[in-house]
């Protein structure tokens, strides 16, 4: 065939074709508009509102903006039906439609009546168990791959309350009756008050970013562009995305740090009471509106709202749920919007509304609205796992003028007039603001830049039995020093030991996307004895952190270490190191055997570790990585081995460490687990061998160590220790001062020791453990709970432990220990 025929046979294609779609723009015609529920001379835009062909099954769903696209027959000019569930139906013309595009819909004076079934399976409850049974179907957290764009909104603004107008009414009157001065009174600053945030917003952030994902869950979030009132930073902007989960689908769902038992779960059904309130269209399949709501006397923190189910497909296609939890200091209410893309239901817009209802100014509730929008969305990528690193969040820092460009071709909604007020204002006046920015970020990463060299805030503190204090102070470059390069320092003073400690480190990087690094460290330091750390650089759990504060037996070491990492498979890191120490014991203490008798030895040492955790993430703030979100299980191993051919060492052992913890959510509360093992062969001293886990000198509860256990009571080289406890949750009680949660422990060691007489010391008093040891107890959490900025709780509890087994001491008393507990909720 001729290129001439060629060209000729494409022209005629083409024309053909674009005629045919001219003659579709002809005679096709839609109609399009917003849609608003009015209420006493406000107005909100109305989610999820039914849009049909009067008479028929095709028809539409505004979207969460309440706006709307329905697509009509040729010629059709008849009329269109408005429903939605609490409000009068309204039917309008087309041209009514085309004419006044803004419909108003009015809600139901009278209340629906209680639906009663005096025979057979609630309807409801049938369809809802299709949907649970479909639910990893349509779960986009199990997709194989996926990727979309994203722009993002969130607006706090302050909202009068109905009491408002009434205390500015009183308020008036009493000043008129004192006769107080005009530039003093209190109404004067109402008047102000209200009419600043009658025209600008507290605070407004939007940003544009790009996500990327594939199984095992590897993730990864670019932050594009981000435009802050007040702010230079994209700190704030950075979690924006994570106010609700992705998708109503998981047994647990996690809003705002609290979590809420979903309706759609196994045991959903003996939950949550289900209703058919209406049935709408998709295209022309039927769509069922479901209501839900906790059932009587049941005690969780719940959601009531409505789904939208798929009549076909038993998928989600829009969602609204309102949190149902007794004295919170906050009221959550989220919406999901969901489009068939390719056969799969994928969120399209997500909407979080949090109200901090005892959070007032000048009685004004403070409101974060949250907004997003997907698009691009592609459910057929070609990524592999080489496309990802361990980064679920990257911060891009831009010029001004990309952003905008950015912001400018991305912004799903235009910004109002209020949002544009907003940012002009704050940037004179909010200058204030960027300090905390600056703290936060410090807070975050624990170092506080100055220039090309952080401040390692770490470095300023440290608490022990041994020290009393530390203080001191380190530097260490950043990213604007060189990308790859990383050189530091720090030094620190004993107030009890009156001695110096001081190091340095110098860190290259060869492979970002691999964590792959070789790390050079010197340090003359202290460190505990029986201590073991599995990876350099990492940082220990806020149980490890306490359980260090009771440490009183340390040696002073001087050591040399040369260590490599590669991040060798998703969510699994490898470390290899070898290191040269000189150690003296600060205790009486002496290693005795045929061969040698000292409290001063060398330990030369190679040693290689691994850790995996699940759907680890960090964010990267401008070059510095944060942890924010993991899962479990989370397991650890490290293997040891010492040479006295390597440098004239002093010792030959070889030690195995292993770690293992998981947690597990359930309707009845949470379960943690956590294993700990070691296993040490060859000539060991006391320092580098396992002292017992113990922490019973705390006056705080240490779940991961045992309660009962004298800090140093026992030495092993062959030790395991199981450490449960469960968290039964919310049970009698609740109220503004007692939330109380029931927790029940249980923790198991055993373990050996095969030289006891090669160490000798009068400060080294220990046992054995190979008859067992054991402790139980039962403890209860938020007991009492104290005002936290009016945002939150501070919950205080106890728990008591007994120690007993063949390691119970004599008297009853000895063996029972209270501890306290905290924590801080919402």
């Amino acid at each position: 065939m001729n290129t001439i025929f060629l060209r000729t046979l494409l022209f005629l294609f083409s024309a053909s074709f674009l005629l045919l779609l001219s003659s579709f723009q002809t005679h096709a015609q839609s109609i399009s508009g917003r849609i608003f529920s009015i209420e006493d001379d406000e107005k909100e835009a109305l989610t999820f509102v039914t849009v049909a062909i009067s008479g028929t099954s095709t028809g539409t769903i505004s979207d969460i903006d309440g706006r709307f696209i329905l697509q009509l027959p040729a010629g059709f000019d008849g009329k269109i039906t408005f429903q939605h569930v609490g409000y009068i139906r309204r039917e309008l013309t087309v041209a009514e439609i085309r004419s006044n595009p803004t419909i108003f819909l009015e809600k139901e004076v009278t209340e629906l009546e209680e639906l009663v079934f005096e025979a057979g399976e609630n309807p409801a409850n049938i369809l809802m168990r299709k949907v649970i049974e479909n639910r990893k179907n349509h779960d986009p957290a199990r997709f194989p791959q996926y990727s979309y764009k994203s722009y993002t909104k969130d607006v706090y603004h302050l909202d009068a309350d109905s009491k408002t107008a009434d205390s500015l009414a009183r308020v008036i009157k009493e000043e008129k009756l004192l006769k107080k001065p005009k530039k003093d009174s209190t109404s004067l600053k109402f008047i102000k008050i209200d009419s600043a945030f009658d025209t600008r917003h507290l605070y407004v952030s939007e940003s544009v970013s790009e996500t990327k994902f594939i199984e095992p869950g590897l993730k990864n979030e670019t932050i594009l562009a981000t435009q802050i009132s007040g702010l230079r930073g994209g700190l704030f902007a950075a979690f924006s995305g994570l106010y609700q989960p992705f998708g109503f689908y998981n047994d647990i769902l996690d809003i705002f740090d609290k979590d809420y038992i979903n309706p759609i779960n196994s045991a959903g059904l003996s939950q949550y009471d289900f209703y058919i309130e209406d049935t709408t269209f998709f295209e022309t399949d039927t769509v069922f509106v479901v209501s839900y709501t906790p059932k009587k006397n049941k005690r969780f923190d719940g959601l009531e709202g409505l789904l939208w189910v798929h009549s076909k497909d038993y998928a989600l296609t829009n969602v609204t749920a309102k949190s149902l939890v007794a004295n919170s200091k906050i009221d959550v209410s989220i919406q999901q919007r969901y489009d068939k893309i390719l056969g799969q239901w994928f969120p399209v817009q997500l909407n979080t509304d949090i109200i901090f209802k005892e959070l007032k100014f000048y009685g004004r509730n403070l409101i974060l609205e949250n907004r997003r929008y997907l698009s691009d969305i592609n459910l057929q990528t070609n990524y592999t796992q080489k496309d990802f690193s361990d980064i679920g969040i990257t911060l891009n820092r831009i010029n001004n003028k990309e952003q905008k460009s950015i912001l400018d071709a991305n912004r799903a909604v235009p910004l109002d007039s209020m949002e544009l007020r907003t940012f002009v204002a704050a940037d004179s006046l909010y200058k204030n603001l960027r300090v905390v920015e600056g703290v936060a970020e410090s807070v975050l990463t624990l170092r506080l830049n100055l220039g090309k060299v952080d401040l390692r805030v770490d470095d300023f503190l440290g608490v022990n039995s041994y020290e009393k204090f530390r203080v001191g102070a380190g530097l260490e470059t950043n990213h604007h020093f060189s990308q790859r390069l990383t050189l530091g320092g720090y030094a620190g003073y004993g107030i009890s030991d009156e001695e110096w400690k001081y190091g340095g480190n110098l860190k290259y990087e060869f492979e970002k996307r691999t964590d792959t690094y070789v790390l050079f460290t010197y340090q003359r330091d202290l460190r505990e004895v029986g201590t073991q750390r599995f990876f350099e650089g990492k940082i220990s759990s806020i149980d490890d952190l306490i359980r260090s504060f009771q440490g009183n037996l340390f040696d002073r070491h001087e050591t040399y270490k040369l260590s490599l990492n590669r991040r060798v498979a998703p969510f699994l890191y490898a470390q290899t190191s070898i290191s040269t120490s000189q150690q003296q014991s600060t205790y009486n203490y002496s290693y005795d055997n045929t061969d040698y008798a000292s409290n001063f030895f060398e330990i030369n040492e190679v040693s290689f570790s691994f850790r995996y955790v699940r759907n680890e993430q960090y964010l990267d703030l401008y070059g510095k990585k944060v942890l924010f979100d993991y899962d479990f299980p989370v397991f650890n191993f490290k293997y040891s081995h010492a040479n006295t051919g390597w440098l004239n060492g002093d010792f030959d052992y070889d030690r195995f460490d292993a770690s293992l913890e998981y947690k597990k959510k359930y309707f009845l509360g949470k379960s943690n687990v956590l294993v700990r093992a070691a296993f040490v062969s060859g000539d060991v001293p006391y320092g580098h061998m396992i002292t017992g886990l113990g922490n019973s000198t705390s006056k705080l509860s240490v779940p991961e160590y045992f309660q009962t256990m004298g800090i140093y009571e026992f030495l092993s080289d062959k030790q395991i220790g199981l450490f449960f406890n469960h968290n039964f949750g919310n049970f009698l009680i609740s109220n503004r001062v007692m939330k109380p949660e029931f927790v029940i422990y249980h923790n198991a060691g055993y373990g050996t020791l095969s030289h006891p007489e090669r160490h000798q010391g009068t400060e080294v008093i220990f046992s054995s453990m190979e008859d067992g040891y054991f402790e139980s107890g039962i403890g209860i959490k938020k007991l009492i709970r104290l005002n936290f900025v009016d945002v939150g709780y501070i919950g205080f509890g106890f728990d008591t432990i007994f120690r007993h087994g063949a390691y119970a001491l004599s008297s009853t008393s000895d063996n029972l220990f209270f501890k306290f507990n905290m924590k801080v909720n919402l």
